[in-house]
């Protein structure tokens, strides 16, 4: 039955573009102007980074440091905290691709890897104060609420995933051996690593863009496109969702909802990464699926403590001063990940330089 399903969906795609020759044309030079303009400036400098961070045995220094946070609350070794860091910093999918060099890596258990997805690969501040607070609802107060909501979804989304498989975690996995490498080979790996997986995220953006925007032709206009818009792709789906004819609170929920699902886009970004490696995809998209709800009950929650009235919604915040904070709050958290990773590599090659004199 899967099997059948499987064909049936590919040659409902293929049968699509054949009829659509243009149409899918158009729409994968879309996908590619996303990919140069956006995703290739904002990620692959960080898939660098992440890189770099795991193979210079910067997660085993963070182990030791979150080690006593992480395994009580979300039942994983400490390690994990690099990818869920980066996760809330930087946006998809740097989490789920973090995690997974985590568990090829041997930093993470299998086990440990499928519970850090369900809650790792969320959307970063930059994102969801700039794009969907201010330049589509004109206030930054709202891209706070948002963003707390978010954050707060995916914390609890990992509190109850530690139950997962029932397999308890060591604040440091034993089997986590930290090699000793030179400067040169740490950065080799990670860029090679990087333009990798760079290129199979726009891969998989390219295809996705030709294909739901044909099917999303194929939906008259009204609430089911925007459903199916905000499920396929996050920032086509919020877009949508602020102009329909309801209450600001209305869409405000549905917004968050959406960025805690994330869209079908990234999840295929995510499938594509974890090709492969042997883990299982369940977790995650079930942890998508609950984050996005709590999202929206959090949401719902702060709007009754903190309404957003509509001479609020309709003022109009400054989408500098919105990028200001998320891009404060990023430089932040980047410049204290950069500083232990600095501390790291010194003293990393400071025990090398001991051991060559040892010898």
């Amino acid at each position: 039955m899967r099997g059948f399903l499987k064909y049936y969906i590919f040659t409902f795609i293929t049968m699509l573009i054949l009829f659509y020759p243009q149409n899918a044309i158009e729409y994968a030079k879309a996908g590619m102007v996303l990919c140069s303009e956006v995703l290739v400036p904002s990620l692959f400098p960080f898939f660098v980074c992440s890189g770099i961070l795991i193979y210079s045995g910067f997660c085993e220094t963070l182990a030791g440091l979150f080690g006593k946070v992480m395994v009580p609350l979300f039942n994983i070794n400490g390690s994990g905290a690099a990818a869920f860091i980066l996760g809330i910093v930087s946006g998809y999918p740097l989490g789920a691709q973090t995690a997974l060099k985590l568990y090829e890596k041997g930093s993470l258990s299998k086990c440990e890897c499928e519970r850090l997805l369900a809650f790792c690969n969320n959307s970063g501040p930059l994102f969801i104060l700039g794009s969907v607070g201010v330049a589509v609802y004109h206030s930054t107060k709202i891209g706070i609420m948002l963003y707390l909501s978010h954050i707060a979804a995916a914390v609890t989304v990992g509190i109850l995933f530690r139950f997962y498989k029932g397999e308890k975690s060591e604040s440091i996995i034993g089997g986590a051996i930290r090699e000793e490498r030179s400067l040169g080979e740490i950065f080799n790996m990670a860029l090679s690593g990087s333009i990798s997986s760079i290129l199979t995220v726009c891969g998989a953006v390219i295809f996705f863009s030709v294909v739901a925007n044909l099917v999303a032709d194929l939906i008259p206009d009204g609430i089911m496109r925007t459903v199916f818009v905000a499920v396929s792709e996050l920032t086509s789906g919020i877009k949508g969702i602020s102009e329909m004819e309801m209450a600001t609170g209305t869409k405000l929920v549905l917004s968050s909802a959406a960025t805690g699902f994330a869209g079908l886009c990234v999840h295929l970004q995510v499938m594509s990464v974890a090709a492969g490696k042997g883990v299982s995809l369940i977790p995650y998209i079930t942890g998508k699926v609950i984050h996005a709800l709590l999202s929206a009950i959090y949401t719902a929650v702060l709007l009754r403590f903190f309404p957003v009235t509509q001479t609020v919604f309709a003022r109009g915040d400054s989408l500098s001063g919105a990028f200001f904070i998320a891009s404060l709050f990023t430089v932040m958290c980047t410049l204290i990940l950069g500083a232990i990773a600095t501390i790291t590599l010194i003293v990393s090659h400071k025990s090398r330089k001991r051991a060559i004199v040892n010898e």
